[in-house]
């Protein structure tokens, strides 16, 4: 009997005939034929398998026996697992040898690691198998990507069914992340929730695909098993079947989260049915009017046109989309009181939008004058969504009311709006959901500000209903971060469906425009019109802050022309009856229109209120301040929060006036105003901040107006002054939520009716977290009004004790990313110095703003250690984002470090994370870093590739931050490639974008990389020019690196224009500069250039001290183009000396250096020197065809200063001028010339001095080059 393991040898070795005689028998000749094995190999095997037992002859030839068939099918089985595993080997190596995993899982699979060349394809696999799936069945350790969630509420709302087991880590995420969906999964009946202990390894069924997933310790997606085999799948169903039910049912606990939220939410549905639903869906909504803006009842305080209050105006029994700001529009909504002088002064109401007082906004299409309003209903009416986009205080708010009423009226379908000063941060997306769909006609939700955190969610359920035809969305969104949507607080599929929202732009004012915004002020004031409309339009545009809308500032020079006074500080309010529009006010027309010129602008009659209020007794500034920074806020009735100021028990503590000075000192003495100091405040600011309605009640102006008084406050006072005067402010007003007896004295102060008040007392935990929110909402907005919030140290807001946990240690987190994001690197240390973060995810942001600051001074090793401290600290934290952030933010300060080899490994670590969790921004930022790091490695055309992606995304994505950011690394490597004409048109738009999305840090950089072009074309004069500006905007934001970066520049400009004395004083300036930041790389490069000027001063010890000190600098961080023009400097030194040979070797070394990293202008300037070393040597033909090469390099990438090197040194030669022409066979050297003349001279002239003295007279720098605008120094 054969052993078995002989057995099994015999079997290995003779598989192909067992198995070929398993279909049938075959005579010995047949197999020969069959198989294509010699007859000597044939007999052999088959005397080997008769021996074994396993063939047996027979009269047609030999069969298979038993148990050869047997044997033969098992070991084939066993071969496929093999295959199996041997193929999925990379997928399973992080998995432990007691992970319960059966081969059938793996069996025909395609593997997927999450690495170069394709890092997101296993999460690619995973949704595409989720997409559309009608049945689930799925084991996860924690969720690879957010739409995890999305895919499998899908699955279960259409019909399908769910089986879900999570690891209890993931579980407890899933509560707090995707409670919404995971609560929609648990309410259907075929759909099952369990919380299980762990999970090995992620397995999915999904229809007909079975998936394994395995993810590193640090919770990333390692890889992913696809199979489509039956029994991969029937494995996958049965271990997830048996994980859930093994695990806690966690059904229950989802469907009572849902349940919570749908009693908190009742009474949605009767909402939606408007004002023609039973009574008792009137009266659900009643309690809800009680709290508007006084449209109904004339009471309380409506901010930006009041729409439906503001958070904060609310009344009780408010349902979850009223309370997060959605309201539907009807004819309720409508009939509230208008006046015709609203919307000059204000936001316009619906009231006033409906009864004809708003000019309608017209653009030009197709040649003739359309409405903004009437197109957008004509696109909307067809299905599609779309985003109203422009600056603040260009009238999208009032288009976008326009819209909703014309819709309602034309009974298209009911309306839902949502304006920009909504109310809680909305949430409740399934209620948006059922309401939109439930209805009857063809809903319009129009969502204002859009682009905020509160209200960003209804960008995903517009995505989920993208397919109906019966929904439409219309946006409101400020132009500036809609441009940029890595800020945008949008999911990565939210951002995809960002891309097939049609985006309308207000477009700028022209004069047929402003005329008919002239004439309807006339009709509305009942006044003469009031400037020549051309005039005005150059007066609005040559005045006002380019920030502001244009719109906003015409409007406002409008008013003051009619002699309304409404921009008058202080005379709305101490008028006799106070009520604007009267026959008396518009007879002031003719003297107020001198007042429409440029001394009347908006920022003028701006820092004219802030003069104004800090004139005034206490505590008008108190109060000016507090209300334009609720107003700003979003937090509306202010004139019942502004009575939160008085702080004595009866309201009377103090005096009316004080005692005090007019500043913050003074206010200080006299802490607690009374009840009609804060009265005459208000009125005070009526024809500023606040504008009187016709009813006697206030309304604030548009929000932009606060954010201009906020900021010259924060100009005109001393930071700490400010600081304190917001804090005693806003504590005050967050005070109300633990404080009832200062709520009674607010509802004392205002007459017993106060809905705000109510509102504090049903929920003050809510209040207050809202508050908070919004109140430090307006720095993360606006860095540049972070002195509001002091310094972390000496921050004076006090958080009320009804303030959740949770939102306690953010307010140090938002004032520290105010001031990085500001530019104030002083501030965000002290910020960062003072902050003592709770958790890990704090302590992570903590280090990433360290980092930040360290990478922006130029402090690059501090930078890195930082950000790898963020990474540990947001990995242990669980959070991807964060950790692509901090891994991003490494990579780039490795680069600016030059360590490529690490800013290349960091830039594809954090692309693959950004892949894993489908974010397309912040994937072309990592490709952009890789790319940026491969041109300091090696400039090969996959830099451009790399480039080329990442404008794609960013371009795909309306990303116009991250496209000028492309632009500009790319047109430094254009530049290096010597296409310099591209270089120059893709710096000039990367220019174009950073100004405008405002970036001043990156304009200097674009500004230094076209000085940079122009110095290599010879252009000294443009060269400084840009460099100069670059330095004057590096002195205003405070950047010492750019700084240093445009002061090295003119130093170089001055070096090529023959000014030493003025290059080194520059290049020394930089130098020190760089020094003090400990940027050694950048060190280097100014060294460099200093070696060079002291070549050229004919000081050789000194250069010789400059290029050791350059290459000591360098370490081992000198990349490609650094060798290279180091070498080519010691080469140029030797020459200097005399020694040819060893000038020879070295500029040998860095023209193989320069070719290598595509470093064309380094490469033509070594070929120069090259050339004359040549010379020195006797060497005829190498100097002909060195300089020969230089010259027609030079040309081809506009080097002058090669091209002059190389025309000069040749005309020499042939001269018999140059030192050691003696040496050179003129002949010979003449010949060489001749076999391959410069491309630039005619065959005739190849030997004619003078020919190359015309070249390089063409493009030597000259006397104006010398004597150009450098800036003083100092």
């Amino acid at each position: 009997m054969t052993e078995p393991s002989e057995l099994v040898g015999v079997v290995e070795r003779r598989l192909d005939f067992l198995e070929r005689l398993t279909a049938g028998p075959l005579r010995k000749h047949e197999l020969v034929d069959a198989l294509g094995h010699s007859r000597s190999t044939v007999n052999r095997a088959i005397d080997e398998l008769e021996a074994a037992g396993l063939v047996a002859g027979e009269t047609d030839g030999y069969r298979t026996t038993l148990s050869g068939r047997l044997l033969a099918g098992e070991y084939r089985e066993f071969l496929t697992v093999a295959d199996d595993l041997a193929a999925a080997g990379d997928v399973l190596d992080p998995l432990g040898a007691d992970v319960d995993v059966d081969p059938a899982i793996l069996r025909e699979a395609e593997t997927y690691r999450a690495a170069a060349p394709d890092p997101y394809r296993p999460l690619e696999v995973l949704d595409e198998a989720l997409a559309d799936a009608d049945a689930v069945a799925a084991a996860l350790p924690g969720f690879p990507y957010p739409r995890v969630a999305e895919r499998l509420r899908r699955a279960a709302a259409g019909g399908g069914t769910v089986d879900l087991a999570l690891a209890d880590r993931a579980y407890r995420h899933a509560t707090e992340r995707f409670a919404d969906d995971l609560g929609a999964v648990a309410r259907r009946d075929d759909c099952r929730v369990a919380a299980v202990d762990a999970v090995d390894a992620g397995v999915v069924a999904a229809d007909g695909t079975a998936l394994l997933l395995t993810f590193d310790d640090d919770g990333t997606l390692r890889g992913a098993a696809a199979s489509t085999e039956p029994e991969a799948v029937a494995w996958a169903e049965t271990e997830v079947r048996d994980l859930v039910e093994r695990g806690r049912d966690a059904d229950e606990a989802l469907a009572a989260m849902d349940r919570s939220e749908a009693k908190r939410t009742e009474g949605d549905r009767a909402e939606a049915e408007g004002s023609g639903g039973p009574a008792g869906s009137v009266d659900a909504d009643a309690s809800d009017r009680a709290g508007r803006d006084g449209e109904a009842d004339g009471r309380g305080l409506s901010a930006a046109g009041g729409l439906f209050g503001r958070i904060g105006s609310g009344g009780g029994g408010r349902s979850a989309l009223s309370a997060q700001g959605f309201h539907a529009v009807d004819e309720e909504r409508l009939s509230g009181d208008s006046d015709p002088y609203g919307p000059l002064r204000a936001t316009a109401s619906f009231p006033e939008v409906d009864a004809g007082y708003v000019l309608e906004r017209t653009t030009v299409r197709d040649g003739d004058r359309r409405s903004i309003a009437g197109l957008l209903v004509d696109g909307l009416a067809e299905g599609t969504d779309h985003a109203l986009v422009g600056p603040p205080g260009s009238g999208k708010s009032t288009v976008c009311r326009s819209v909703a009423v014309e819709w309602y009226r034309s009974g298209r379908g009911p309306v839902t709006y949502r304006p920009g000063d909504g109310g809680d941060p909305f949430s409740a997306t399934e209620r948006l959901r059922e309401r939109v769909t439930e209805g009857d006609g063809h809903h319009l939700v129009v969502v204002e500000d859009a682009v905020d955190p509160g209200a960003a969610e209804a960008f995903g359920v517009a995505r989920e209903l993208a397919d109906r035809d019966d929904v439409s969305f219309l946006f409101d969104a400020r132009e500036e971060p809609y441009d940029d949507p890595d800020g945008l607080p949008l999911s990565p599929a939210d951002l995809r469906y960002r891309r097939e929202v049609a985006t309308a732009r207000m477009p700028r004012l022209d004069a047929r425009e402003v005329a008919r915004f002239v004439d309807h002020v006339a009709e509305c004031t009942g006044s003469v019109p009031a400037a020549d409309p051309a005039a005005l339009l150059d007066d609005v545009r040559r005045a006002d802050d380019e920030r502001v809308g244009e719109l906003l500032a015409l409007v406002h020079r409008l008013v003051r022309a009619t002699g309304d006074g409404a921009s008058v500080v202080g005379e709305a309010g101490e008028r006799a009856g106070g009520a604007p529009g009267t026959e008396a006010d518009a007879s002031d027309a003719s003297a107020g229109r001198d007042d429409a010129g440029p001394e009347s602008g908006l920022e003028t009659a701006v820092a004219e209120a802030v003069r104004e209020v800090r004139n005034r007794p206490p505590p008008t500034a108190d109060v000016a301040v507090l209300v334009n920074l609720l107003n700003v806020a979003g937090v509306g009735d202010v004139r019942t929060l502004a009575y939160a100021l008085v702080d004595g028990p009866d309201g009377s503590a103090g005096s009316g006036t004080g005692t005090g000075g007019t500043d913050g000192e003074g206010a200080d003495r006299d802490p607690s105003p009374t009840v009609d100091g804060v009265r005459r405040a208000l009125d005070r600011l009526v024809g500023t901040a606040l504008v009187r309605s016709r009813d006697g009640e206030y309304r604030a102006v548009h929000d932009e107006w606060s954010v201009l008084f906020l900021e010259r406050l924060v100009e005109r006072e001393p930071a700490p002054v400010v600081a304190r005067r917001v804090g005693r402010a806003v504590s005050r007003v967050l005070a109300l939520a633990d404080d009832p007896a200062r709520r009674s004295r607010i509802r004392r102060a205002v007459g017993g009716d106060a809905p705000t008040v109510n509102r504090i007392e049903r929920d003050p935990g809510a209040w207050a977290a809202e508050t908070v929110r919004a109140v430090y909402g307006v720095g993360r907005r606006y860095p540049r009004l972070a002195p509001l919030y002091g310094r972390v140290r000496y921050a004076w807001i006090d958080l009320p004790d009804a303030c959740p946990d949770d939102l306690r240690d953010r307010p140090p987190e938002w004032v520290a990313r105010m001031y990085v994001e500001a530019g104030d690197l002083d501030g965000a240390t002290a910020a960062l110095d003072a902050w003592r973060p709770v958790d890990e995810a704090g302590a992570a942001e903590r280090q990433r703003g360290y980092g930040d600051v360290a990478r922006r001074r130029g402090e690059y090793d501090a930078a890195r250690d930082r950000y790898e401290r963020a990474e540990e600290l947001f990995a242990a934290a669980g959070d991807r984002g964060g950790l692509a952030a901090a891994i991003r933010g490494r990579a780039q300060a490795a680069h600016f470090d030059g360590d490529y080899e690490q800013a290349y490994e960091a830039g594809s670590r954090a692309y693959a994370i950004a892949a894993e969790v489908g974010d397309p921004i912040a994937r072309a930022k990592a490709l952009m870093d890789v790319g940026n790091a491969l041109d300091g490695l090696d400039g090969t055309d996959a830099v451009l590739e790399h480039y080329r992606v990442a404008g794609d995304l960013f371009r795909a994505y309306d990303d116009t931050h991250g496209e000028a950011n492309v632009r500009a690394n790319l047109a430094v490597a254009l530049r290096r490639r010597g296409d310099l004409d591209a270089a120059e048109r893709t710096a000039r738009r990367a220019l174009d974008g950073y100004r405008t999305v405002g970036d001043e840090h990156r304009e200097a950089i674009s500004l230094l990389n076209l000085s940079a072009v122009a110095e290599q074309r010879g252009a000294v004069g443009e060269a400084v020019a840009h460099a100069s500006e670059a330095r004057a905007i590096a002195e205003r934001i405070g950047s010492d690196m750019y700084e240093a970066f445009a002061l090295s520049h003119l130093g170089s400009a001055a070096h090529l224009a023959g000014d030493l004395d003025r290059a080194e004083r520059f290049l020394t300036a930089a130098l020190d500069g760089l020094d003090r930041l400990g940027a050694d790389t950048r060190c280097a490069m100014v060294t460099a250039i200093l070696g060079e000027v002291a070549v050229d001063r004919g000081d050789p010890t000194e250069a010789e001290r400059r290029i050791e000190r350059t290459a000591s600098l360098l370490d081992d961080h000198a990349g490609r183009k650094r060798l290279a023009e180091l070498d080519r400097i010691r080469g140029r030194l030797a020459l200097a000396r005399g020694d040819a040979e060893a000038a020879a070797a070295a500029l040998t070394d860095a023209v193989d250096a320069a070719r290598a990293g595509g470093f064309t202008q380094v490469e033509a300037h070594a070929l120069a020197s090259l050339g004359a070393a040549a010379a020195e040597r006797g060497d005829a033909p190498a100097a002909a065809e060195r300089l020969t090469a230089a010259l027609d390099l030079g040309h081809r990438i506009d080097c002058a200063r090669a091209i002059v090197s190389a025309a000069d040194r040749l005309a020499d030669l042939l001269s018999g001028s140059a030192t050691g022409s003696n040496l050179v066979d003129c002949e010979a050297l003449t010949e060489a010339l001749r076999e391959a003349p410069p491309e630039a001279v005619p065959a005739d002239a190849v030997a004619d001095p003078a020919a190359y003295r015309e070249i390089a007279e063409r493009w030597r720098v000259d006397a104006d080059g010398v004597a150009a605008a450098y800036p003083a120094l100092g």
